[in-house]
């Protein structure tokens, strides 16, 4: 699976302006020693929204360096990375302005262990899903620390990661999307998939549940069905006293549509045939007559290359005479031979003159070429198309091939973009099985179900 197919691209100059806001913070995250004082010297009036800003500057790094594969921890990265992004901005909601010296020596230890929480998860060389969730349980601990994210709503996992993808086209589906947090409970939750409103079917302080209708349709390769999570912020005892209403809170969630089809496959085999092989033969021919030699027929003989053997429709005859010569034609012809029959004729009297040593005749001739194609049977190995088409995710597919296989070919190309190769009997590859029964002339594709595919 490409990035740039299913997640937005991130330009250069974009990447290189993330990494002169976020090079300071992650600079003092390595001097633990010292960073509670730099980060207060140099950033004391700063305001919380340009601080979290550029902690999602970090996070949203880490989510596009992520390894792109098709995998349950792949989504789930994504999926973390969106929660805690949800969260850093529900902390500061109505706090933006705020800055970092308004607040006091705990407050500012909890937004400085938040950040070093995001500075040491950047420096990991491989992310997984663990490590964000991790990092989201720490800065959601540091919350309740903050007078302005005690009663914050906070989303800490969602789910379904992944789902399979009906047919474009096909009949409008359903899907239960599940929501896991805190303070969870106040006022009517709202959830959009796709832009389509879903229907709340449970709720508690820790919990939501929803029916999202939609296609759910993915042709070709994984898409990611985005949704906004609107839930309420309680106002405090004393604002509520004085009518406060609940604030809301959105969180953006992404459930990923992966395709009926893990990809396409093309099948050969190898296999010994009995073909022909041709071997271009030809031979010149001629006789002549001396003088006063009478007519004569001559049948010019023509025999095949051992273990060979003439091809009838093949023989061609190029024939020539002089004086009263003729061409007959072809005569006898065998599978291993054939003639052409000529007659040699001289023209004029046969004598001398009166005048000396000359005869008077004129001596004939037949000439020319015969060509012809000569084959034998021998065996070989050839290559041969068997079949193509798709493969559905859990869905067998058994293919039958000719006798005389020696090994099979199977190319899939995967939705992931991966091609993979399997020649042989039997293979196992993430993805699918194959099996291959020459006896019994099939071969036997076993995909594996969406949810074995997708494990780490």
């Amino acid at each position: 699976m490409k990035r740039d197919r299913h997640y937005p691209a991130v330009s250069q100059k974009e990447t290189d302006m993330r990494c002169l806001i976020v090079a300071p913070v992650l600079a003092l995250a390595a001097v633990p020693g010292t960073a509670h004082a730099q980060f207060a010297e140099i950033a004391a009036g700063a305001t919380m929204g340009s601080i979290v800003d550029q902690l999602e500057g970090s996070v949203r790094n880490i989510i596009n360096n992520a390894d792109d594969a098709v995998s349950n921890n792949s989504f789930r990265i994504r999926q973390q990375g969106e929660v805690l992004l949800g969260q850093l901005n529900a902390m500061v909601a109505d706090q933006r302005d705020k800055t970092f010296a308004q607040l006091n020596e705990s407050q500012k230890q909890a937004f400085l262990g938040i950040r070093n929480s995001i500075a040491q998860l950047s420096r990991l060389e491989r992310v997984t899903a663990r490590d964000i969730q991790r990092t989201t349980n720490t800065v959601g601990t540091a919350m309740g620390n903050l007078p302005f994210g005690k009663s914050t709503p906070r989303v800490i996992e969602y789910g379904p990661t992944y789902i399979l993808g009906k047919p474009a086209g096909g009949p409008a589906t359903r899907e239960i999307v599940s929501v896991s947090g805190i303070a969870l409970g106040e006022g009517t939750p709202q959830l959009k998939m796709q832009g389509v409103q879903c229907q709340p079917l449970a709720k508690t302080e820790i919990s939501l549940k929803f029916a999202c209708p939609g296609s759910w349709s993915a042709d070709a390769e994984v898409k990611a069905a985005s949704g906004e999570l609107q839930v309420y912020q309680k106002p405090g005892f004393w604002r509520g006293l004085f009518g406060a209403r609940a604030k809301p809170r959105s969180y953006k969630l992404s459930v990923f549509v992966v395709p009926p089809e893990l990809g396409k496959y093309d099948l050969s085999v190898i296999r010994k045939v009995l073909g022909q092989e041709e071997n271009s033969r030809s031979q010149d021919f001629r006789s002549d007559n001396g003088h006063c030699d009478g007519n004569r027929e001559v049948l010019f003989p023509f025999n095949v290359t051992p273990g060979w053997r003439i091809d009838p429709a093949s023989i061609r005859v190029n024939c020539d005479t002089s004086s009263r010569s003729s061409c007959s034609g072809l005569r006898n012809v065998t599978a291993t031979s054939f003639g052409y029959l000529g007659v040699v004729r001289n023209s004029g009297s046969c004598g001398r003159t009166p005048f000396g040593n000359a005869w008077v005749d004129a001596r004939g001739n037949v000439r020319g070429r015969a060509t012809w194609t000569e084959v034998r049977e021998i065996e070989k190995i050839v290559t041969e198309p068997v079949g193509q088409g798709g493969l559905e995710w859990a869905k067998a597919v058994q293919l039958p091939i000719p006798e005389g296989v020696q090994r099979i070919s199977l190319t899939v190309n995967q939705l992931d973009g991966k091609r993979t190769i399997v020649t042989g009997d039997d293979a196992t590859q993430r993805w699918y099985a194959v099996q291959s029964d020459p006896v019994n002339r099939f071969v036997l594709v076993s995909p594996r179900t969406l949810d074995e595919a997708m494990g780490d």
